[in-house]
């Protein structure tokens, strides 16, 4: 199933009734970000004991997009990124592999495609477009995946704090072309600042339905496109200074409620359905807005193997998977960051990163996979 005729279909029909109305000035806003990057792997095991070649490569990511404002309240966006349309994941293209590998696939396909409506605390959207969703790390739900569908968020003041309620209701992606499935993702997130220092409780969920008779839900790895997931969240954050430094300390704890008891024997499902809990922890001290900020930090991540569905998080901690997909669950492990800002929308980010897997990836692995990753990038936005 394709994603291009929802896309256009949605964007007809409420552009034209956003049209219907009466007209006030439009404006064009125009976006976008470069990313260059240097990533070196190293002392990375398979589950069989073999183990994969160090690898150093150059990549880079591009993305470039616009928002046209109708009024004060509606908004349409459309942005194309760089990457390979077989990934909904990452966004990045290898320019050189230092040690022999391929670069390419010179690809770009469309990410964001949505109309907005926002007033009086209420937002909410049509197309695809990045959950509406609170987050401190990636490792639960990624930025980098969009998904086609309707979502939005209604904001209230509760007493001396921000409530916050989050719905989206989409279509899975498997590429950036395809999807299969659907996906309900849910949270209310209350905020509250005192002084210099302030809190975020955030309660989530995520439940999805595969389609498993969807032959383009094949390309997912560990039989996620067959798999139905029943995840919740809880984050915790805590705000405040240290010599006058910013710091933040962060909480993530997830669990996948769903019963894994009746599938097939030697089943990823069956080999792995008591491996459904996972927590991140994490430290940021510093700034990173202004010319001159440093900020750095530490995350420490536990992810069972069916703690979450592995297809929509993040790629950045280990290079488990394929060419155009990650599976970044069955992982503890840590990442240490450090990032100079040169000037506002400019810094230098460098992430490191010591990985081992939580069990054997599947029936007949001998070893516990590992993986140690460097990565140092130039990101600028425009």
């Amino acid at each position: 199933m394709t994603s291009s005729r929802l896309a256009f279909s949605i964007l007809l029909l409420l552009g034209s009734i956003v049209l219907a109305d009466e007209q006030p000035d439009r404006k064009f806003d125009f976006s976008g970000d470069f990313r260059l990057r240097l990533e070196q792997d190293w002392d990375s095991l398979q589950g069989d004991g073999a183990e994969r070649d160090d690898r150093l490569r150059l990549r880079f990511r591009l993305r470039g997009g616009f928002d046209y404002h109708f009024n004060d309240q509606w908004t349409a966006r459309l942005q194309v990124r760089s990457g390979p349309k077989d990934s909904q994941q990452s966004p990045h293209i290898t320019i050189h592999d230092f040690d022999g590998g391929s670069s390419g696939p010179y690809e770009f396909n469309f990410d964001y495609w949505f109309m907005r409506f926002e007033s009086d605390g209420f937002e909410a959207w049509a197309g695809r477009n990045e959950l509406s969703f609170w987050r401190q790390d990636d490792l639960f739900v990624f930025s980098n995946v969009t998904y086609a569908g309707v979502g939005g968020s209604y904001r209230r003041k509760l007493g001396p704090g921000v409530l916050t309620f989050n719905l989206n209701y989409v279509a899975l992606p498997v590429g950036m072309r395809d999807v299969s499935g659907t996906g309900l993702i849910g949270q209310v997130v209350y905020d509250r600042d005192v002084g210099d220092s302030g809190f975020t409780i955030a309660g989530g969920f995520y439940v999805t339905n595969a389609d498993a008779d969807d032959p383009v839900a094949a390309n997912l790895l560990t039989e996620n496109g067959s798999r139905d997931y029943s995840m919740f969240d809880l984050q915790l954050q805590y705000r405040s200074k240290f010599a006058d430094l910013p710091y933040a300390v962060g909480l993530d704890v997830t669990h996948n409620a769903k019963n894994y008891d009746n599938e097939p024997v030697d089943s990823f499902s069956e080999f792995h359905k008591d491996h459904v809990d996972g927590h991140v922890v994490h430290v940021t001290l510093g700034e990173k807005s202004e010319a001159g900020d440093w900020q750095f930090g530490y995350y420490y991540a536990h992810l069972e193997a069916l703690t979450t569905h592995s297809s929509y998080v993040q790629d950045d901690w280990v290079r488990w998977g394929t060419a155009v997909q990650a599976r970044t669950t069955n992982m503890k492990g840590s990442e240490f960051r450090a990032l100079y800002t040169i000037r506002p929308g400019f810094n230098i980010f460098a992430r490191l990163f010591f990985v081992d897997a939580i069990d054997l990836l599947q029936p007949g692995d001998t070893t516990l996979e590992t993986g140690n990753r460097f990565r140092i990038e130039a990101n600028y936005s425009f």
